[in-house]
């Protein structure tokens, strides 16, 4: 294989591009069978949370960055400086001023909370920087107790106040709130958010969770298999997820085939007729009115009507919450309001599905569930099975 040598104009604009404050890479990792590729920036004072499954490549993603596994290619740079690369020698990890947190927190056994907080500091435990993230966190009631007497959430939060002391250029958190109660844990995430902005540095969160991204993180980032689907802002992913994967990895609970008759006209474009696939979410669904007619359109909202049975109800609070069967097979939740007339199971119910996502036949997003179709051109479907879609 060839190699050309960049000229200087090339080389300038290499450089250019790193030297801005933030986090930016482009790595390729070997993770056991998949290698797990991403490119990202992350800007000084912004959190991006990584989302997708167990053995995604999330955690991957953080241990390269933080200079534990080496790089298949690529390479890191960190506010304009370069910390690695598949073929340089590395920056040391104690040059690297990079906070991690793993799921196990780390902490040193024998220490108790103040001196695993202020390991590394100058003074230890005496550190006026302890007192201070302990008071933040909730911890001062821990600072005199070795990690063994300790809850779970305690220890996280000791972990995660013993990467802050450190004062790093990057904070890389993996599943930093998952021992958490929710109060405590909707708290934490704030608190760490307004934190990144304060000390304008970046950081990338790992969570299973959309709705802590939501709170956290100004974009997420869906991964799978090793390979990133989506970038984008939290509330993007959930109304336009780029395909049935990310829809499926973001809360939706179905997949349904529709037959348009007639073009779909929205923000984002116009779904010509024919076959396509419905993504149904919970929150995007409720009971149909009963003078609505199947395969007449609704005159509610836009959307597509489904015809299923009523598999099982359970109360949530002031409401219920039930499951509906479609013909084939899919399972569609509902939130009933309160005071709401209730079907009995095994009734044949319409569900309205408000303004949904809808997928081609390759899976890719044509239509967000932020679309809104043309009042004056409603779409009508119909669906390839007995108890299936009308769209309206």
């Amino acid at each position: 294989m060839l190699l050309r040598r960049r000229s200087d104009s090339s080389r300038s604009r290499a450089r250019a591009t790193h030297d801005q404050a933030g986090l930016r890479f482009d790595v390729a990792v070997d993770r056991r069978t998949v290698v797990v590729q991403m490119v990202l920036a992350v800007g000084a004072g912004e959190c991006v949370a990584i989302v997708g499954p167990s053995g995604a490549g999330k955690s991957t993603v953080l241990a390269a960055i933080a200079g534990l596994v080496p790089l298949r290619s690529g390479s890191v740079w960190l506010d304009g400086r370069f910390l690695s690369s598949s073929d340089r020698p590395a920056v040391p990890l104690r040059e690297r001023r990079v906070g991690l947190l793993t799921q196990r927190a780390g902490l040193f056994p024998h220490l108790d909370g103040a001196s695993n907080i202020g390991y590394g500091l100058p003074g230890g435990a005496a550190h006026a920087r302890v007192g201070e993230l302990a008071q933040a966190l909730g911890l001062e009631d821990v600072l005199g107790a070795r990690p063994a007497r300790m809850s779970a959430g305690q220890r996280q939060r000791v972990g995660l106040a013993r990467v802050l002391a450190a004062d790093p250029r990057v904070v890389l958190l993996d599943e930093p709130f998952s021992a958490l109660d929710p109060e405590l844990r909707r708290k934490t995430g704030a608190w760490v958010s307004g934190e990144v902005r304060r000390r304008q540095v970046p950081c990338l969160l790992v969570t299973h969770d959309l709705a802590e991204a939501q709170r956290v993180a100004s974009r997420v980032a869906v991964l799978e298999g090793g390979a990133c689907l989506q970038v984008a802002e939290p509330e993007v992913v959930a109304r336009e997820p780029a395909t049935q994967a990310v829809a499926r990895l973001v809360g939706y609970d179905a997949f349904v085939g529709v037959e348009l008759v007639r073009p779909l006209l929205s923000a984002s474009g116009a779904i010509a007729p024919g076959a396509t696939t419905v993504g149904v979410r919970g929150d995007l669904v409720s009971l149909a009115p009963e003078n609505v007619s199947v395969g007449r359109g609704s005159q509610t909202s836009p959307g597509v009507e489904l015809v299923g049975r009523l598999r099982s109800m359970v109360a949530s609070g002031a409401a219920v919450e039930a499951s509906v069967v479609l013909d084939d097979g899919s399972e569609v939740p509902v939130r009933l309001a309160p005071g709401q007339s209730l079907p009995r199971i095994g009734a044949e119910v319409r569900l309205h599905v408000h303004n949904p996502a809808c997928f081609d036949a390759s899976g890719r997003l044509v239509q967000g569930a932020g679309g809104k179709p043309s009042a004056a051109a409603p779409a009508l479907g119909r669906a390839p099975v007995p108890h299936g879609a009308t769209a309206g």
